[in-house]
């Protein structure tokens, strides 16, 4: 109980170090982004197969983000409420913080104590980011993920620290910009794969549909292959 007091309890210290730069202002933000997606496809994993309903809740003043996302599959297989704190040190660096919460046995989220940050039982999966952004000139963007703590176990009920390294960069192809990715498990785990080796691979085209001159429809499209689970997808959304 002491371990998970302290880790729960360093979090909450990154937090109010990042909040203590935030001034509270006419500048503050609130974004309500609401999409529909095919499916629910995340770092090389189909997280569900069913046509999702997804929502971001965010509010952002100067450098901070402070937010709740929730994912809900149309069937009824998957659900995932999310929250997550954010940073934005310059153009070239920022680190984010989620609380990940999502249904681990496609039954039902509720099924789950929300308050149980037991290491052993919790739902919860605490996910840190590190993004970097070389220059405009070199729009090579890099993230590192890390799984600090939560249900990300190994057999014998340690942490894992399951990580994802992703590389981006933006090309243009007929006019349209691709964002090429290029995911990468560094080492073995029981989220991303069993080996080193690249998990997710692809790119993502976007394009602004609209409809009036107040109000447009941002489509996407991804196509994600998974080298390690021999997997391919094709993805489309739509925000609104």
């Amino acid at each position: 109980m002491k371990k998970i007091t302290f880790k729960i309890s360093a979090l909450l210290v990154l937090v109010i170090i990042m909040a203590s730069n935030l001034t509270v202002n006419a500048q503050g933000k609130v974004t309500v982004s609401p999409s529909v997606t095919t499916r629910h496809y995340w770092r090389g994993i189909m997280v569900s197969n069913s046509t999702n309903y997804e929502m971001d809740l965010a509010y952002t003043n100067n450098n901070f983000t402070f937010g709740a996302w929730g994912g809900y599959a149309f069937d009824n297989t998957y659900s995932e409420f999310d929250f997550h704190v954010g940073y934005k040190f310059s153009d070239h660096f920022n680190v984010a913080v989620w609380d990940l919460f999502a249904n681990r046995d496609r039954t039902s989220i509720d099924d789950y104590n929300y308050l149980d940050f037991d290491k052993s039982t919790t739902n919860h999966l605490i996910d840190a980011s590190f993004n970097f952004y070389v220059t405009e000139q070199f729009p090579l963007s890099i993230s590192v993920a890390t799984m600090l703590y939560g249900r990300d176990l190994d057999a014998s009920g340690d942490q894992n620290y399951s990580t994802y390294v992703e590389f981006g960069y933006p090309v243009k192809i007929g006019g349209e910009t691709v964002s090429l990715f290029a995911g990468l498990n560094p080492f073995a785990n029981q989220v991303y794969g069993e080996s080193f080796g690249f998990v997710n691979v692809g790119a993502t085209a976007t394009r602004e549909i609209k409809i009036t001159d107040s109000f447009s429809l941002n489509t996407w499209a991804k196509i994600g292959i998974n080298p390690q689970a021999e997997t391919a997808n094709l993805i489309l959304g739509i925000g609104f």
